[in-house]
């Protein structure tokens, strides 16, 4: 008798009983002159395993989860391996539950699941406990198990490729934790769960992977609706909207958040989503008396793996007001070095706590995990601990803000003195303004949120500096909304810190957007209380607020506005006796404006005139504006176009347009492609202005412009 792989011969031609065995046999038999009973023990045989819990009865969405997990484990020439990958409370486990159930006909083997032990990640589980308890489940008995961790992978292997069966894997860490349950039977499938940076090398042996994000707002209230009984049937669309938004599509707080509606009357909903919505409260909430699987306890399970630096790292980047941050300020929070981060940042991530976008820059896996740290800083640390943290990251996020500015904008006026902010360190940027403005437009919401934090903590002077650099984004890519709330947060705060200089500064610059957004009340507020912040000011902050004045009055009163950009030039050519640069490109930017104030009010010719003057001052200066000078040669071609002269206009704005694609300036180039995009179709060339108008939507659209709207139906309009 013969099992497994071995080869036993029973005999020569000489008819003399031989013993010659080959191979690795489970049992092997030889007989001769037998006239009794013979009894055979093997080492059994077990029923199909179907070892896999049910599918968890509320499962929504991650239809193109399920599709990619079909499309993987449908192929049906070889082992099929899938690993997911996602934070914890993402629905990792529930998903490989509802694979196996959906595609169990598949697996004709069975299923067999392993679950390794995650309590410890400085004590990696051996994965030779669980081949050992797999084997015996396939019915093979102690005494048949070979002695050799290496004999009892092959003998696994061998019991698997009888049949395709489906191994689903949860809590791994290491590849070789998996590896010995890929079978050679073609079919075969191994579902595992990531938690470990290593499972990558995974790929090596064909596996691939699939990251899991959150729930989308239309699948969280379907899984509210699902699990919250009769109250959640009852509650209003908007309270349902406010426990997804809350939840942040975390399925695990979805379905806590679920259980607590089940158990609430009616009344007790808009308490319950006020509760949700406090983030000091919002851990405590998803996590009610009674309940053993919370956020919390999850997320503390994955926590209580780190060790000690990591777990500190955690903690300092819980300081810093969002999602998103670099490595040099991630080091200033944790009070290191960007070496050690980069290495922590790998036992973060093993842990699905951190996530990396490739670029040294981190990010929370889930808002609920930035809440968990910020919980368990307050915690751990004291508050004049966390307020230092958050200082030294802010500190040194303003000082590449300064080093982005500087690139940017060149030479200009600035309250800010960049340079106690940039000595005694290289710049990031290399002089590349590209690069610098490419910064600035990745850390906008760095920018806008950094601003509020540091007014909320009381750094007043932290506030309005870095609302004032910020502006080296928003005067080139218009982010109009972030650049009001951005310019009057830090307005207020050089107010609270007592800078009337910075006050001025930064309510005439947000003057601007205010105006753009049509909040002109607002607009007047702000331009007017920079005037009086900047009565016993210097002569160049004086001559930018009035030229700030002239934008706003050009849309209520263009003649006014002309008399301000007069006003503004000859303020400018007194700081020229002084500051040469500053003074010259001040006073071209009077004449710049003033020719955009005279086409407003149909001075067509002066228009003409002031444009083509001040493209030539802008060239003039050393070194030369090369922005300003095409943004001049635009308003050139606007002016042509109000006047009749189409081709000549079309000439100036197409030679802008280039002009302001070259330098990266997007705003600028929509600008002047949207009255290009005007010209041509007036030329009789609609066809040609689509692709100009299509570029204009995309950036109003981004930059939060409500004349997308305009542009839009202006798109309609050609395309009809």
């Amino acid at each position: 008798m013969d099992r497994g792989d071995g080869r036993a011969a029973g005999g020569g031609s000489d008819g003399a009983a031989r013993n010659d065995l080959h191979g690795n046999a489970e049992t092997a038999v030889q007989i001769q002159n037998n006239t009794g009973a013979v009894n055979i023990r093997t080492g059994g045989q077990a029923d199909v395993p179907l070892e896999v819990p049910p599918e968890p009865p509320h499962f929504v969405d991650r239809t193109a989860a399920l599709a990619k997990a079909e499309t993987v484990l449908g192929r049906g020439d070889t082992t099929n391996v899938l690993v997911l990958d996602g934070a914890p409370g993402i629905g990792k486990t529930a998903l490989i539950r509802k694979c196996a159930a959906q595609f169990r006909e598949r697996f004709p083997g069975g299923q067999i699941h392993v679950t390794y032990d995650t309590g410890s990640r400085a004590h990696r589980e051996d994965p030779d406990r669980w081949v050992t308890i797999v084997l015996r489940r396939l019915g093979v008995a102690d005494e048949y198990l070979p002695s050799t961790y290496e004999g009892r992978v092959n003998q696994l292997r061998s019991r698997l490729a009888r049949s395709a069966a489906l191994v689903v894997i949860e809590g791994a860490t290491d590849p070789a934790q998996v590896r010995p349950f890929l079978s050679n039977a073609p079919g075969s499938g191994v579902l595992v769960t990531s938690d470990g940076p290593a499972l990558p090398e995974l790929e090596l042996d064909g596996a691939r992977s699939l990251a899991l994000e959150p729930l989308d707002s239309e699948a969280g209230r379907e899984l509210l609706l699902a699990m919250g009984g009769d109250a959640a049937a009852a509650a209003g669309s908007g309270i349902l909207d406010r426990l997804v938004a809350a939840c942040d599509g975390l399925p695990l707080a979805l379905a806590t958040a679920a259980r607590r509606m089940a158990r609430c009357s009616p009344r007790g909903l808009e308490p319950l989503a006020e509760e949700l919505e406090d983030e000091k409260q919002r851990l405590a909430a998803l996590a009610p008396e009674g309940q053993a699987t919370t956020v919390s306890a999850v997320l503390g399970v994955s926590y209580g793996q780190l060790s000690a630096p990591a777990a500190a790292l955690y903690r300092a980047l819980s300081s810093w007001p969002c999602p998103r941050v670099g490595v040099s300020v991630a080091a200033a929070l944790g009070d290191t070095d960007p070496g050690s981060v980069r290495a922590l940042s790998e036992e973060l991530t093993g842990a699905n706590l951190l996530e990396s976008d490739g670029s040294d820059h981190y990010r929370f896996r889930h808002s609920l995990i930035r809440l968990d740290a910020r919980e368990r800083a307050t915690r751990t640390e004291s508050e004049e601990q966390r307020s230092a943290a958050f200082r030294r990251g802010l500190e040194d996020f303003l000082a590449m803000a300064a080093f982005a500015d500087r690139v940017v904008m060149g030479e200009r006026l600035r309250i800010v003195d960049t340079a106690a902010w940039t000595g005694g360190r290289s710049d990031p940027f290399g002089a590349d303004d590209k690069r610098a403005l490419r910064w600035l437009e990745e850390e906008r919401e760095t920018l806008r949120e950094g601003v509020r934090a540091a007014a909320r903590a009381g750094m007043h002077d932290h506030a309005w500096q870095l609302a004032e650099l910020a502006t080296a984004l928003y005067l080139n890519v218009r982010y109009v909304t972030d650049w009001a709330d951005t310019g009057t947060a830090g307005a207020d705060a050089a107010q609270a810190a007592g800078n009337a200089r910075a006050e001025a500064r930064l309510r005439s610059l947000a003057s601007r957007p205010l105006t753009d957004l049509g909040r002109w009340e607002r607009a007047q507020q702000e331009i007017e209380r920079a005037l009086r912040a900047a009565e016993d000011a210097e002569l160049l902050l004086r001559a930018s607020v009035q030229e700030f004045h002239g934008r706003y009055l050009e849309y209520v009163d263009p003649d006014s506005a002309i008399a301000a950009y007069d006003r503004c030039q000859r303020l400018n050519e007194r700081v020229a006796e002084h500051d040469a640069y500053n003074g010259a490109r001040g006073a071209a930017l009077a004449v710049y404006f003033r020719g955009r104030a005279f086409a407003t009010s149909g001075r067509e010719d002066d228009a003409i005139a002031a444009a083509g003057e001040a493209m030539e001052r802008f060239l003039a200066l050393s070194p030369p504006d090369e922005r300003m000078a095409a943004r001049a040669r635009a308003s050139l071609g606007y002016a042509y176009s109000r006047a009749g002269r189409l081709a000549e206009a079309s000439r100036e704005l197409g030679a802008a347009v280039e002009a302001l694609r070259a330098g990266g300036r997007t705003y600028y180039q929509a600008e002047a492609e949207r009255e290009l995009a005007d010209v041509l179709a007036r030329l009789g060339a609609p066809a040609a202005a689509l692709p100009h108008l299509r570029n204009v939507l995309a950036v109003y659209t981004a930059g939060g412009n409500p004349q997308a709207r305009e542009v839009r139906d202006r798109l309609a309009e050609l395309n009809g």
